[in-house]
């Protein structure tokens, strides 16, 4: 079953009373699996001063105190939590937690300060989810291979605000599965807002295998703010929900033995052709293909096609009158 992730990142701006009320919202009215927190508490680590972004995160920054509000609205209400880091210092505050998945940001992905902190301040029962847009192999390789001891989640998808569906890339993703056949898969999905194909876009990216689907929720949809550019409101998100559970009924348990349904329209005689005596057939004879030809019938037997053909040549245990669908129970199976 797919689980269907809520991202908030910064779509607060420092207003710790919209995240409030939009991590209440989330976890009282959506469908969501899991909730998305992006903690920053040491910028100056995450980014240099000359960086264009610097000054308005830094006027956005939570403190420790409100994070740990908000996670506790998240566990409350019995969502799985999901804290995507970017400092060490956000690292040794999140391991109080012990959040389900922990996630590695594409940006950050190769930083030995931030692997190394992961990997010994968070408990190996957390999931590593390994940020995977816009990376080179061999960068993803090295991020797996520094985590090979723990359960990874290859999450695909990137933000260039808003993702031009023609840049998703199903192809190379296909590929990079392909690379990776014993890892679990994610789309982080962010299409635009106003998009008319936003939810087939997703849907049809989910379908290939991914056990994890991401999207930006907003309380203010369609109002200008960070991250905007790719939300969905509450409503759309739980509509998609309903539609990612009847794609995920589609998979089945990929067993390759017919299953009920199969088994009512393969039934031989009324759907599949059953083989049915052309003359009366005597007992002790041996049965010969020009003995039988088949056809639909409302009689049933037990008997497929193959099971009769492979019959060629074995004795009939009782006469067998013309036009009869010939069973196991005429064959001498001994």
């Amino acid at each position: 079953m797919i689980k269907l992730i809520a991202e908030t990142a910064w779509h607060h701006e420092g207003d710790y009373d919209f995240m409030k009320n939009l991590v209440t919202s989330i976890c009282e009215k959506s469908k969501a699996d899991i909730v998305k927190l992006h903690i920053t508490l040491d910028l100056d680590e995450y980014m240099s001063k000359d960086h264009d972004a610097y000054e308005t995160l830094k006027s956005w920054m939570l403190s420790a105190e409100k994070w740990t509000e908000l996670i506790s609205i998240v566990r409350k209400n019995n969502k799985e939590l999901m804290l995507l880091l970017n400092d060490t210092k956000a690292v040794d505050f999140a391991r109080q937690f012990d959040p389900e998945f922990i996630e590695i940001h594409s940006v950050c992905l190769n930083v030995p300060r931030l692997q190394e902190a992961i990997q010994n301040q968070i408990d190996k029962k957390s999931k590593v989810v390994i940020g995977v847009g816009g990376c080179l192999t061999e960068e993803v390789d090295k991020s797996v291979n520094f985590f090979h001891d723990r359960e990874t989640i290859l999450m695909f998808g990137f933000q260039n605000y808003p993702t031009k569906y023609a840049d998703v890339n199903l192809s190379k993703i296909k590929k990079m599965q392909a690379l990776y056949p014993n890892n679990s898969y994610g789309y982080a999905d962010h299409t635009a807002w106003n998009e008319i194909n936003n939810q087939i876009i997703t849907l049809i990216v989910s379908s290939n295998e991914m056990d994890y689907v991401e999207k930006h929720v907003s309380t203010v949809y369609g109002t200008e703010r960070c991250d905007y550019s790719a939300a969905i409101s509450i409503d759309q998100f739980n509509n998609l929900s309903e539609k990612i559970q009847i794609m995920s009924q589609l998979f089945g348990n990929g067993s390759m033995d017919l299953n009920e349904g199969e088994k009512s329209y393969s039934i031989y005689g009324p759907m599949k052709m059953a083989g049915l005596a052309n003359q009366d057939l005597k007992k002790g004879s041996k049965l010969k293909l020009k003995d039988f030809d088949f056809c639909r019938t409302s009689q049933i037997t037990n008997l497929s096609q193959l099971a009769l053909l492979d019959s060629v040549g074995k004795v009939l245990v009782e006469d067998v009158k013309f036009h009869t669908a010939i069973d196991i129970n005429h064959i001498n199976n001994n």
